[in-house]
């Protein structure tokens, strides 16, 4: 029994290995969203593929006086009701030390501890918060365009997931992804974004949970 449950564990993690490491990103194109306690980014994320997520490698930049958190969150579902998968929370001095300049907009990353797998079969909801006092001057910024790309912010082509929201300033977001970035009128549920007026297996070990977080559902 026990070799049988180092076998299985084994042939789990060589599982999770094979799968790709991919990130949610965004580039420098089109309007900005503000992340505080009143405003947040979300996407509904609906892999074709399996493949692991790793986080999030976003163009952002923070006020001039920002000292808040900001932390992307994974939940399974479509929305946060769900189950929280991982997350990764920056503090400010953090976020400020991956740039050289945290008033201007760069790349920061946000990496999850382990990446999670996601299943081709499910639905992913993930949301950029912030606890910072609703005031641009303490507030971050996340500029629109989003992808599924490479640990080095280069865009998987063809694109592993359906569609993609882009976080867009005042508005619900709807674009879909393949080459490129199409705007379009209507979805049925693929895909939503907002920024709030302003814009595994359940038999797993802990161990294995850790190293690739769930296949089905939890």
């Amino acid at each position: 029994m026990k070799l049988r449950l180092i076998l299985g564990v084994s042939l789990l993690a060589s599982l999770c290995n094979a799968a790709p490491t991919y990130y949610l990103a965004t580039d420098q194109t089109g309007g900005q969203t503000q992340i505080d306690i009143n405003h947040t980014s979300t996407w509904l994320l609906e892999p074709n593929v399996d493949f692991s997520f790793g986080g999030g490698l976003f163009t952002m930049k923070a006020g001039n006086n920002a000292s808040a958190f900001v932390t992307l969150s994974l939940y399974e579902g479509t929305d946060a009701s769900g189950p929280l998968l991982g997350s990764a929370a920056l503090t400010n001095a953090v976020f400020c030390g991956q740039v050289g300049n945290c008033g201007s907009f760069d790349k920061h990353t946000f990496s999850f501890a382990n990446p999670i797998l996601l299943d081709s079969n499910l639905s992913y909801f993930a949301r950029l918060t912030s606890n910072a006092t609703d005031v641009q001057s303490k507030a971050y910024f996340i500029k629109s365009g989003s992808f599924i790309s490479d640990v080095n912010g280069n865009a998987i082509i063809p694109q592993p997931i359906g569609d993609v929201a882009t976080p867009e300033p005042a508005t619900i977001g709807l674009l879909a992804l393949g080459f490129g970035f199409i705007a379009i009128p209507q979805i049925r549920r693929k895909l939503v974004q907002h920024a709030a007026q302003r814009t595994s297996d359940s038999g797993l070990s802990n161990g294995a949970a850790q190293s690739c977080q769930h296949r089905r559902s939890f």
